[in-house]
């Protein structure tokens, strides 16, 4: 348990300095079959932190009030190693995709606004599912 504890301060520290050097994310422990809804101004981003991400596959459903005002930044993280997944532009007001990964870990999905979209849509609501 111990051990456990001392994984989960280290992952939640490596966020935090992470995302304090780039936008300010705020960061949400999250499980499957669970919807989060935010909205983000211009500047500000969530991550979204699910731990004992399947291996099979991890499904992420984004419903947006815009398309192309968000983007999508995934991180695997297990084993004391976090992967940088990429980025993804949702383009559309409904954004589904999925995964699975060869070891287990934790998934960090991090939610931003898209640079230069905050004149358009100075505000933009969202809903995030984990399945």
């Amino acid at each position: 348990m111990k051990k456990w504890s001392t994984a989960l301060f280290a992952l939640f520290m490596g966020i935090s300095l992470m995302f304090s050097l780039t936008a300010s994310a705020n960061p949400a422990i999250v499980s499957y079959g669970g919807s989060y809804s935010n909205t983000l101004t211009a500047g500000q981003g969530y991550a979204y932190i699910l731990p004992n991400a399947k291996t099979s596959g991890t499904s992420v459903k984004v419903t947006t009030s815009a398309p192309n005002t968000l983007r999508l930044h995934y991180y695997w993280s297990y084993n004391n190693t976090t992967l940088d997944l990429g980025t993804v532009v949702i383009s559309s007001t409904s954004y589904n995709t999925g995964s699975g990964y060869y070891e287990p870990g934790t998934l960090i999905t991090v939610v931003e606004r898209v640079p230069g979209s905050e004149a358009a849509y100075p505000s933009v609501s969202y809903t995030i599912t984990f399945n």
